[in-house]
C-alpha cells in the first residue's frame, strides 16, 4: 500500500508541475508577443496548447509568426488575421487571400491551419524546424517564401527567442513532465 500511495503522489506533484510550468509558458509566450507586437491579438495560450499538441518548437512558431506578420498586426494579416500567411502569395491581395479560404475571424484561428500545412507539408522525410531554419522547401521541393532572406531571418529570430526568453526550456520543462505522468501513470496501473 505505501508503493501505491507514493507512486499516487509523485504522479500528483508532476501533473501540478506540469501545469506550472505550462502556465509560465504562456505567460513569457504572451510577453514576448506583446513586447515585439503590442497591439496582437494573438493569445500565447494558443500558441503553447496547439504547439504542444503538434509537438511543433514554440519558438520556431513564434519567429516565423514575426516575420509573416508581426504577429497579426502588419501586410494581409491586418485584414486576414492569417498570422503566418498562409494563402498569401506575392501580389495576394488580402481579399483574394480571403476568397481562397485564408481569413480569419480572429488570428488565434490561424495557428492550427499553419500547423498542419508545416506537418503536412514541410516536416516531412524526417525534417525538422531547424532543417527548415536552413532550406525551407516543402515535399515539392517548393520554397515557403519567396524572399531569398527567408532562412537567415528565421534563424535570427529563433536565435533572439531562445537567448532572450525561457520559452524553450520552458516548453521542455513542460514535455518533459507530461512524458514523466505518462510513465508514472503506466506503473500506477500495472
Amino acid at each position: 500500500m505505501k508503493k501505491l500511495v507514493i507512486l499516487f503522489s509523485i504522479f500528483i506533484v508532476n501533473i501540478c508541475n506540469a501545469q506550472i510550468s505550462k502556465q509560465l509558458l504562456i505567460n513569457e509566450v504572451n510577453s514576448y508577443i506583446k513586447t515585439i507586437a503590442p497591439t496582437s491579438k494573438l493569445t500565447g495560450e494558443c500558441i503553447v496548447d496547439k504547439c504542444l499538441y503538434y509537438n511543433i518548437d514554440i519558438a520556431f512558431v513564434l519567429a516565423q509568426g514575426q516575420i509573416e506578420s508581426h504577429y497579426g498586426t502588419a501586410g494581409t494579416a491586418k485584414n486576414t488575421n492569417s498570422v503566418f500567411n498562409i494563402g498569401a502569395y506575392d501580389g495576394y491581395s488580402s481579399s483574394k487571400q480571403r476568397m481562397n479560404g485564408f481569413g480569419f475571424n480572429h488570428p488565434d484561428d490561424s495557428v492550427e491551419p499553419y500547423l498542419e500545412v508545416l506537418i503536412n507539408d514541410y516536416l516531412v522525410n524526417g525534417k525538422t524546424e531547424y532543417n527548415l531554419m536552413n532550406n525551407y522547401v516543402n515535399y515539392l521541393n517548393m520554397r515557403y517564401a519567396s524572399d531569398i532572406r527567408y532562412e537567415y531571418m528565421l534563424r535570427n529570430v529563433y536565435n533572439k527567442i531562445k537567448k532572450k526568453t525561457k520559452i524553450y526550456d520552458l516548453q521542455y520543462s513542460v514535455v518533459f513532465n507530461r512524458c514523466y505522468n505518462i510513465t508514472n501513470n503506466w506503473i500506477y496501473w500495472y
